[in-house]
């Protein structure tokens, strides 16, 4: 019996050092968010958008949804819902979809599974306060 309290207790510190941890990398990920939206910000000044290359509106694009997608994975860190997980899939799809120059193929599969999340996140999430459905 002793053994398994001792057990018990262990289990609790991993898992408080894992979750002060994941803490500490989402407050490391949101500095580097923060510094890398200074050169972004930059880049937006400087850019002439009349006469904006589609070369350099793809690159701005990038990296601007590259910073969304990394916000939304900080959420995703600091609260464990299914429904953040399903906005960091959505927002990384999304991302892929729009940067990259894909083929029919490609962008009907990333519909596709855009049209899955918000499927999944519409009837699977259960989510406070939902009662049931009236017909």
């Amino acid at each position: 019996m002793n053994n398994s309290r001792i057990k018990r207790r262990l289990n609790e510190i991993i898992y408080q050092i894992a979750r002060y941890l994941e803490i500490l990398f989402s407050m490391i990920i949101l500095l580097v968010i923060a510094v890398s939206i200074i050169p972004l910000m930059d880049d937006f000044i400087h850019i002439s958008i009349p006469n904006m290359d589609p070369d350099v509106f793809t690159q701005f694009l990038s990296d601007a949804l590259t910073l969304v997608v990394g916000l939304e994975f900080v959420k995703m860190l600091c609260k464990h819902t299914a429904e953040t997980l399903l906005e960091v899939l959505m927002f990384a799809t999304a991302r892929q979809m729009v940067v990259e120059h894909l083929n029919t193929f490609q962008t009907l599969i990333g519909v596709t599974a855009i049209a899955a999340l918000f499927a999944t996140q519409k009837y699977l999430i259960v989510r406070p306060g939902d009662g049931p459905r009236k017909k």
